[in-house]
């Protein structure tokens, strides 16, 4: 495998690392996090079900993933129409190798390996 693919890959592998929302595992487990700023939303929290949290957790979980992909197709689309260019250790990012990455991002996000 070329080293341009090799960094891409690993570029949105990284991504897929980072898809967990912090604030969705706040909402399902102890809250956010106890200071001034946070009693508004731990209020609300003390008062929903368990099966409300969990809704809600997946709500703001999807967001997260929605906002990486939608970065990454707007990248996509700066690099299709404005010469964006990615970079890495010297090494340009393949471009539009597979898919593009918000494409691939989603498939990695659920767990589809990479196409030979």
């Amino acid at each position: 495998m070329s080293k341009e693919l090799e960094l891409y890959k690993k570029f949105i592998d990284g991504l897929v690392e980072q898809k967990e929302s912090v604030t969705a595992r706040w909402i399902m487990e102890d809250g956010f996090p106890k200071n001034g700023d946070n009693e508004e939303e731990n209020k609300l929290l003390q008062e929903l079900t368990p099966e409300q949290k969990r809704i809600l957790a997946k709500i703001v979980q999807n967001e997260r993933i929605g906002g990486m992909h939608d970065t990454l197709a707007y990248m996509d689309e700066m690099m299709d129409l404005d010469g964006l260019v990615l970079q890495q250790e010297g090494v340009e990012y393949p471009h539009d190798y597979f898919e593009s990455m918000h494409f691939d991002f989603i498939g990695r996000c659920e767990g589809d390996e990479w196409p030979e």
